[in-house]
């Protein structure tokens, strides 16, 4: 009986679980950019590319890639180069902040010798080569280094006092390219760490007395170097110039001897890169010849066996010649077109993504990067290239008024829109419909910012209240209307004119109605709250607080950085010196009465402190739990309700987070998957917590469900009432798990109460509501889990 309930359970549970694969949770995945290149490298079957962040193969047969990420074990942070080593089958990563990672067979080993060394200079590795017996050298701002790869230990370090820019082992000696010319020493006979041992090469040898050399390799038994902007050859105990470079607006970046190719690459160095080139060398002096034109600014370059020339490049694609005369190819890959954000927002289907910067000064980068959306593993981009209302007034993209810097994007559930914040040219609205709409001076009541140039407009975000009204923070705006309001039915006003702070860069909404301004620091800093007075279309009767820090309030400094309205109606504010939280914000006008508080927590030593206040809060969501999900300088945190509990801490040295810097946190209501956005892109964990209505409305999911063997994660159940009191029992009644909801969610490790994975058999789920004000209609809800072992 039992084993054929088992089976019919399954036919129905296995349709559904197709239907909604999941990650399971604490599962993290990367959600990088494949767009471009940086570096580039090959090994006998893919072309390898580095972004600068991550690490992905390109397959020389069908050009499709494999990443390899964070999750896989990326020792993180930025990427500088990366070179592919045949012999081993060793893949060696370097970071920018000299970690390095040997990636063999799938499987990593991370050496960390040369950042942890105890030394003030410039520690960062430059270039890699590769000599006998496995060993590798590390061209470094300190010097020199030798590196086993089959022991994974340094054979010698030479500090040079002047930053090496490549080294190549040729001839029975060891070539050093370095600001001050080329050095050379003795492999054998000398002491290789003794500085002093290694000779300059200067005008004895062939070569002026003072020159700069960037950049060396080996190609058909010669040695070739820069000397300045030009190359010279050393073969058979003689140097010669090889190549001249004409004056230009470049720099030789590179050589690089390949199988039938001596490559130069010359690196534009003004902002229109029109002296961009590279350069077969040719087999002997005078016979060099330019390559078609298809490197941007050039990082490097190699040829595969096919002929084919990969260039590691700053473009924003990749790109490769078919032959030396060859046609220019570009390939595109899914996923965000950089790994750039500002801030992100989800609606519950999809994640979408502000990727325009501000800096310190809140001064806008100039970019044309629109806004992107994530929707089931999929991304579109919305730019004024394909988006015409993203175009400005002039209709034509590239042209002075164009919606640029998109730095937030909101919401609008009531009416179904979403708004995209330019920190150049105002709001863009997107309808259910797709349907966009521009908004700017001469339809709404958005304020032009005087000195931020003709017809600019500083909207720094958006939020909507329960009654539909959407409010937009308007930065350096001329009549100081620092917000300004647009009604169900597309009427404007202008808010806060009568207010003291003109600079503003957030905006929330509480449950009284009341609209919080976040502004950021110095004269400038502080909070500002109206109250619309029930009449947000009418700035006559509002009135409006100013809060700063000072005695008469807990707000701990004037560098406001960030606002979120929790689940229960407080609001909380992130500043430079950690978090304050209101608790009172239907009494936010009484100063005496509402000045906010900073929770104070304990440490381990005895002695106590306020919240993060050695934090920089960056960011702050609440999760279907009205738990906090707070971004800092430092990392991510997961805080207890009342924020006087640290749940979960995530940095770079305990988890696969991209980086520590935390701009950005959004979290799907659904699914309760958190979106980090980072300086290195974006990351998901799979959460704990999912949205919840106060009464069941629908029936109850489980996944993975049935769990098959093997299995050993996690059980999640969601769709319930907020922190629904749940029992798992057996088909017998026996009790195995009971506990609350986080949130709409629960999750069972599948085990019994000693802590045991329980048998083979079908579950009974019982849920109930467990809210104070569901106690006259309570509900339930009732679930089977299928358990194969």
């Amino acid at each position: 009986m039992l084993k054929q309930l088992l089976l019919g359970m399954l036919l129905l549970l296995t349709a559904a679980a197709l239907r909604s694969q999941v990650d399971s949770i604490g599962q993290w995945h990367s959600l990088q950019s494949f767009a471009s290149g940086a570096y580039v490298t090959q090994s006998a079957e893919s072309i390898i590319y580095t972004t600068g962040n991550v690490v992905f193969f390109l397959d020389k047969e069908d050009l499709s890639i494999r990443p390899l990420t964070r999750t896989d074990g990326l020792a993180g942070g930025q990427i500088d180069l990366i070179k592919y080593h045949p012999p081993t089958e060793t893949l060696i990563i370097v970071y920018e902040n000299s970690t390095i990672d040997l990636y063999r067979r799938g499987q990593f080993s991370t050496l960390r010798q040369i950042d942890n060394f105890n030394f003030s200079g410039d520690k960062r590795i430059y270039d890699v080569t590769f000599g006998e017996n496995n060993t590798i050298y590390l061209a470094a701002g300190y010097g020199l280094s030798s590196l086993s790869l089959d022991e994974q230990i340094f054979n010698f370090t030479t500090f040079t006092g002047v930053r090496v820019n490549s080294v190549v082992a040729y001839g029975g000696h060891l070539y050093a390219a370095t600001d001050e010319g080329l050095y050379r020493a003795p492999l054998q006979g000398v002491n290789l760490n003794d500085f002093n041992r290694w000779d300059l090469l200067g005008f004895a040898d062939g070569l002026p007395g003072d020159y700069t050399s960037a950049t060396l390799t080996t190609w058909q038994g010669a040695l070739y170097f820069a000397v300045d902007d030009d190359v010279y050859r050393l073969q058979d105990g003689t140097i010669q110039p090889y190549y001249d470079a004409p004056e230009a607006d470049n720099r030789l970046e590179y050589l690089n001897g390949q199988a039938t190719l001596l490559l130069a690459g010359y690196r534009c160095t003004t902002g229109n890169c029109a002296d961009r080139l590279v350069l077969d060398l040719g087999a002997s002096p005078g016979t060099a010849r330019p390559l078609p034109d298809c490197a941007y600014r050039t990082n490097y370059a190699i040829e595969d066996e096919r002929g084919r020339i990969w260039f590691g490049d700053d473009a924003e694609d990749i790109r490769y010649l078919t032959g030396p005369a060859g046609d220019c190819r570009r390939l595109a890959y899914p996923g965000p077109p950089k790994d750039r954000v500002y801030r992100m927002t989800h609606d519950g289907t999809s994640l979408w993504v502000a990727p325009g910067q501000l800096d310190e000064n809140t001064t806008p980068a100039f970019d044309a990067d629109g806004v992107w959306r994530y929707t089931d593993g999929s991304w579109t981009t919305f730019t004024p290239f394909n988006t015409p209302a993203l175009r400005g007034r002039n209709g034509a993209a590239g042209g002075d008024d164009d919606f640029l810097t998109i730095i937030d994007v909101d919401y609008d559930p009531l009416n179904r829109v979403h708004y995209f914040s330019s920190f150049f040219e105002g709001v863009v609205g997107r309808d259910a419909e797709g349907e966009f709409t521009l908004y700017d001076e001469t339809n709404s009541s958005l304020e032009l910012a005087p000195d931020a140039g003709p017809g600019r407009i500083r909207a720094a975000g958006a939020a909507t209240d329960q009654q539909g009204y959407t409010y937009f923070a308007v930065s350096r705006a001329e009549a100081n209307g620092i917000v300004s309001v647009r009604s169900p039915d597309g009427q404007w006003a202008a808010l806060g004119q009568s207010c003291n702070l003109n600079i503003a860069i957030d905006i929330a909404v509480d449950d009284f109605g009341y609209v919080w301004v976040v502004h950021r620091g110095g004269s400038n800093g502080g909070l500002t709250v109206i109250d619309p007075m029930g009449t947000p279309m009418d700035p006559s009767d509002d009135r409006c607080r100013t809060i700063l820090a000072s005695s008469q309030n807990q707000l701990p400094t004037n560098q406001t950085r960030s606002i979120a309205v929790d689940l229960e109606g407080n609001v909380w504010v992130g500043t430079a010196e950690g978090i304050v939280i209101f608790t009172c914000p239907g009494t936010v006008f009484d100063t005496e009465l509402c000045t906010g508080y900073r929770p104070l927590v304990s440490a381990d030593d005895g002695f106590g402190g306020y919240l993060l206040e050695t934090e920089e809060i960056r960011t702050i969501a609440v999760d279907g739990g009205n738990r906090k999900w707070i971004g800092t300088n430092g990392g991510a945190f997961l805080l207890s309700e009342a924020g006087d509990e640290q749940l979960l801490k995530f940095d770079r040295g305990n988890s696969p987070l991209l980086d520590d810097v935390v701009k950005s946190i959004a979290i799907d209501p659904v699914s309760g998957t958190v979106f980090f956005g980072t300086e290195l892109g974006i990351i998901s964990y799979r959460g704990t917590a999912t949205a919840a209505a106060e009464i069941f409305v629908g029936e109850l999911e489980v996944f993975p469900n049935p769990v098959e063997p093997g299995y050993d994660g996690p059980i999640a159940i969601r769709g319930l009432a907020r922190n629904a009191r749940v029992k798992i029992t057996d088909l017998s009644g026996k009790l195995v798990e009971e506990g609350l909801a986080t949130g709409g969610q629960f999750t069972w490790q599948g085990t019994d109460y000693n802590g045991r994975r329980v048998t083979t058999g079908v579950y009974l789920v019982f849920a109930s509501s467990n809210r104070r004000f569901a106690v006259e209609n309570p509900g339930s809800a009732v679930a089977k889990i299928v358990f194969i072992r």
